[in-house]
């Protein structure tokens, strides 16, 4: 058969240095280590270029009136990544469902913020009042606020009523995400488990929609 010749309309760029045949030029497989430091590389130039290198750039910004009022830029960008992520860890296209069980099993799946998410109650409230606040209403909903400068990334407004929402720690927030993605790079590069193994097998059905594989 054939093969359709890629062109730019139909090779479009997946990250700022690569295009889709640079991927599927790698054929990978779940157990073989073949190529694998090359989609990562693909895989971090799309997350860090789209992604975490924008809000990096918020937050080292030079104009102090740009840092200072980025918290709602910076945690909607870090809700795209939590859905991102949470789709190549699933090998989905696309969160389905109930939206806010995928910020939940993000959260307790992963090591740097479990222990900030103890209940599912407070994954929805995040979920609620900061994801879908901020991308829908451009605002956090109820008296969820944003705030650096914290002693820990999560805490309740009202100790009495959790109801009333969280306090975000944008920095420490943000530096968890990118420790997060570390971790799962680790994983996909050196597989020691059944289900690190599953999350190569993953990846590759992520990408497959990515570049329409």
């Amino acid at each position: 058969m054939e093969t359709k010749k890629r062109t730019i309309d139909n090779d479009p760029k997946i990250s700022p240095k690569y295009r889709a045949s640079s991927y599927l030029a790698l054929k990978l497989e779940v157990n073989s280590n073949d190529n694998w430091d090359e989609a990562i590389k693909i895989f971090n130039d799309r997350i860090q270029g789209r992604f975490v290198a924008p809000v990096d750039a918020i937050v080292d910004h030079a104009s102090y009136a740009i840092r200072e009022f980025a918290g709602f830029a910076i945690l909607a960008i870090d809700c795209l990544i939590i859905e991102t992520l949470n789709q190549f860890y699933t090998g989905t296209n696309e969160t389905t469902g109930k939206h806010w069980k995928a910020f939940r099993d993000f959260f307790k799946s992963s090591a740097h913020f479990k222990t900030e998410f103890p209940t599912s109650k407070s994954c929805e409230i995040f979920y609620s009042h900061f994801r879908c606040g901020l991308l829908h209403q451009a605002q956090t909903k109820k008296h969820s606020k944003i705030r650096y400068g914290e002693g820990s990334m999560i805490q309740l407004v009202d100790p009495t009523n959790n109801n009333k929402g969280l306090i975000v720690d944008r920095k420490r927030f943000h530096d968890a995400l990118k420790l997060e993605i570390k971790d799962y790079i680790k994983k996909l590069k050196n597989p020691t488990t059944s289900a690190e193994r599953t999350l190569r097998s993953n990846f590759i059905k992520k990408m497959g929609f990515i570049t329409k594989q």
